[in-house]
């Protein structure tokens, strides 16, 4: 079922949150998908990984008709004829976003585990404001919602997490957030959405230009 969680942010998008409660079989129903996308649904062997992409592909179906012409790039990523999209998904969520310009969303649930991967993804001057506290998965689960977003909106193979993108100081009292990409010689900047519901972290990210 789709699920609208109203907050303010500054990025033109348009985006759709889908509650996940409904079975693979009857997600399968609900959906048209391409020949594409039936064979990439088929390599989905987990029951939460084929709710998951269907009720992602739901979430576009909410936004645009052009979601029956969804393919994937070279790259892996989601694209569309006229809009670029991005979609994730949790066990118990799907988001989709479409907008004119790149764009990328990310959403995780907490998960201690993420404490051993942290050193994997942090950029050196983003320790400095990261929480030794009850706060620490809260915000090492938004640092990597908000690079995976970026990572998704660039799409650059190979991109570094923990060298190449530098998140700006937050907190999770913060509702959006800045971001800086060294590719070679250039610096891309991004501006960021944060939103925290149900245990859960959810950021958009859209690249800032002059």
């Amino acid at each position: 079922m789709p699920k609208v969680i109203d907050f303010q942010h500054p990025i033109p998008l348009q985006w759709s949150l889908w509650q996940i409660a409904e079975s693979p079989e009857d997600l399968l129903l609900s959906v048209s998908l391409s020949e594409a996308q039936k064979e990439d649904f088929k390599k989905r062997k987990t029951k939460a990984g084929q709710q998951g992409f269907l009720a992602a592909r739901l979430a576009l179906h909410q936004l645009t008709p052009e979601a029956s012409e969804l393919q994937m790039n070279e790259n892996g990523a989601p694209t569309l004829p006229h809009l670029y999209c991005s979609l994730s998904h949790t066990a118990h969520y799907a988001v989709a976003v479409v907008a004119e310009e790149a764009v990328g969303v990310d959403i995780e649930s907490y998960r201690p585990k993420i404490e051993r991967i942290a050193q994997k993804f942090t950029h050196p001057k983003e320790i400095d404001f990261l929480p030794q506290t009850d706060e620490r998965i809260e915000m090492l689960t938004r640092l990597w919602t908000a690079k995976e977003a970026i990572y998704k909106a660039v799409q650059k193979p190979g991109l570094s997490l923990s060298n190449q993108i530098q998140i700006a100081p937050f907190s999770l009292a913060s509702t959006s957030g800045n971001a800086e990409v060294f590719i070679d010689d250039n610096v891309l900047s991004f501006t960021l959405n944060f939103s925290t519901f149900n245990e859960h972290e959810l950021t958009f990210a859209k690249q800032t230009h002059p």
